[in-house]
This record gives structure tokens, C-alpha cells and sequence, in this order.
């Protein structure tokens, strides 16, 4: 059991309080956050050169404190951080330890914050500071981390060679991640997103990360896997978290009828071209029906034409009358009529 108050006041007890108060904003123990150097040394009268000699100086004398009177959570994050395969994203890590580690006080505050500052100072396990490529994480040695790193190059190369399906329905990339505990290394690579339906894949990807109005009704039709009115795909768009405001009805509708990855299959309904739907009026889609059936009766093209498109029966049938397109031949089907 470890109360975490009393541990931090002890190791710091002869600090002076322009220290202490270095450590508190650096390592965010009063609040929960990390304040800058400006912050600090604005609220001391110093400058950030100075803020970073004292913070420096003061980490020099807090390691070998801390490293001897914090053996039991050194001990246990290293055995946590073991049995997840020896790699951990910070957030997590550091959050998962604080249901291993029982505190004293149930009330403390910003515990997180403070088991951060206790390994950060002890300086083990091993830290990677969070970059352009990467989120923070922790591990446990340096084969662990170039087994880690060698596992993100092959995941990378499957996403960037694999046909999207196969990544997004089929998941691919499991293939890389032999056990349960390396399948939270997806999460430290910053290029590895997962949507709002948990689809995991590229972040650049627009079925990922979809950015705009028109991405974000593609991934709702492309989900949702049936046409739909635009009236209910801007309604999917804000129910489903993809914008931060209300996606506009009419701005929807105009984003759809400029890309032609969609299709207008009714009055104001609209699908997807990949999932089997093409462009064209109805006189074209018979046409092509047509042409690739041979001749067919008025059902028959009634019955396929709305596999095609949302329409009433009468509506085909008229485009079927269309005698400077189609004829109809003596046993009553339908053709194309020649040029």
C-alpha cells in the first residue's frame, strides 16, 4: 500500500519552495498537468533557463531519494509492464498502474500525475518522450523496443499493401499480433487510428480519419451498407460523433453531387458506386442492362432496374418507352434499339 502524498512531501521535505514549486508545475503534481516552463518562471519572476537549471538540479537530487524509498512501485510497474510485452503506451500504462497500486488515501488527487513523477525521476522502467511519430510509451529494455519497432514497420507495410477491405472487414493486420498483449501496440504509433465503428488502419486513410463532409458520408454509406436520403445521412454524420457540429442537410446533399463515388438511386436517396451501383439517368441504366443481358421482358427490367435504383414502376416503364432508345421486338421483350 502507498500513499503517495506522504512519499512525495518526505523525498522533497528539504526542498526550498521555489524547488518544490518546479517540480509541482513540471511534473503537474498540484494540478494534473504539466505547466511550461514560461508558466512557471512568469509566477517565480525567473527565466525558463533558470525554471530548466532548477528543475534539472532538482531531478539530480530526487533520483537516488526516489529510487531507493519507491522500490515497491518501481517492482511493480516493471512486473505490469512485462506481462503486456514489455511495450505500453504512457496514458494507459500509467493509468493502469493506479488500479495495481493501492494508495493510502483514496482521496488523493492527481494520482496518475504523481506515479508518472515517481518512475520518471527513478528513471526506470525506460521512457520514450511522445514525437511527431509516436505517443509517449514506455519499456522495459532495448530489445523489447526494437521488437516493438519492428513490429510497427511490418503492421505499416500491411495497411499501405493490402487491399482496404481486407484491412477494414477482414483485419489483416492481426496476423502481425501474436498475443493479446501485443495488440495494444496500435496504439502508440501516431500514423494507426481507429474510427468511431472501431475500423483500425491508417489515420490518412478517410475511412479512418474522414475530414470532409464528403468522407464522412462515405464512411456512413459505406457502414451502413444500403442507400440512403442525404436527410439521413447528415443525421448518421452527428449521431454518429463524425462532426463536432451538426452536419447541415444541404451542405450534405451538395458535397454528394459532386463526387462521384456516390450515386442518386431515388428522389434525394443516394448509394454507394462500389457496392455495385452505377451513374446514369434510367434511360442508361436500361440501356446498359440491355446490352449486357440481351432482350428482356418488362418485368424483367422493372426487377433489375431496381436493383439499381429506388424508383415506382410506372417511372421505368415510361423510360422503357422510349422508342428512339429501345423496341420492342414480336414476342414482347425489350432491346436496345441500334443506331
Amino acid at each position: 500500500m502507498v500513499d503517495l502524498d506522504k512519499f512525495i512531501a518526505k523525498v522533497t521535505a528539504d526542498f526550498s519552495p521555489k524547488h518544490r514549486r518546479v517540480i509541482e508545475g513540471r511534473f503537474g503534481l498540484k494540478s494534473g498537468n504539466r505547466a511550461t516552463l514560461q508558466k512557471i518562471g512568469d509566477e517565480l519572476h525567473i527565466t525558463r533557463e533558470r525554471v530548466r537549471q532548477i528543475e534539472s538540479q532538482a531531478v539530480g537530487k530526487l533520483k537516488t531519494r526516489v529510487a531507493a524509498e519507491a522500490d515497491s512501485i518501481i517492482a511493480a510497474s516493471r512486473t505490469y509492464l512485462a506481462g503486456a510485452g514489455g511495450i505500453m503506451r504512457d496514458d494507459k500504462f500509467i493509468r493502469d498502474l493506479t488500479h495495481v497500486l493501492e494508495t493510502a488515501d483514496k482521496n488523493t488527487k492527481y494520482p496518475e500525475a504523481k506515479i508518472r513523477f515517481v518512475l520518471l525521476v527513478a528513471g526506470v522502467p525506460n521512457f520514450q518522450a511522445a514525437d511527431d511519430f509516436m505517443h509517449g510509451f514506455w519499456y522495459t529494455d532495448e530489445k523489447a523496443r526494437d521488437g516493438f519497432l519492428g513490429f510497427v514497420k511490418r503492421v505499416k507495410k500491411t495497411l499501405e499493401t493490402s487491399r482496404r477491405d481486407e484491412v477494414l472487414e477482414k483485419k489483416v493486420y492481426l496476423a502481425e499480433c501474436k498475443d493479446c498483449a501485443t495488440a495494444h501496440f496500435l496504439n502508440v504509433p501516431r500514423i494507426f487510428g481507429v474510427n468511431v465503428f472501431g475500423d483500425f488502419g491508417l489515420r490518412e486513410w478517410p475511412e479512418i480519419e474522414p475530414k470532409t463532409v464528403r468522407d464522412k458520408a462515405y464512411l456512413v454509406l459505406k457502414k451502413e451498407g444500403k442507400p440512403l436520403h442525404f436527410s439521413d445521412i447528415a443525421k448518421f454524420i452527428t449521431r454518429a460523433g463524425l462532426s463536432k457540429r451538426t452536419a447541415h442537410v444541404q451542405t450534405v446533399h451538395n458535397e454528394l453531387i459532386k463526387d462521384n463515388r456516390f450515386v442518386l438511386v431515388g428522389r434525394g436517396i443516394y448509394a454507394l458506386t462500389e457496392h455495385g451501383f452505377e451513374p446514369g439517368t434510367v434511360r442508361e441504366v436500361i440501356g446498359k442492362l440491355l446490352k449486357k443481358k440481351g432482350p428482356l421482358s418488362s418485368t424483367e427490367v422493372v426487377r433489375l432496374v431496381n436493383q439499381q435504383r429506388i424508383l415506382k414502376e410506372n417511372t421505368i416503364l415510361l423510360g422503357l418507352q422510349n422508342k428512339r432508345h429501345f423496341k420492342r421486338l414480336t414476342d414482347g421483350r425489350y432491346h436496345i434499339r441500334e443506331a
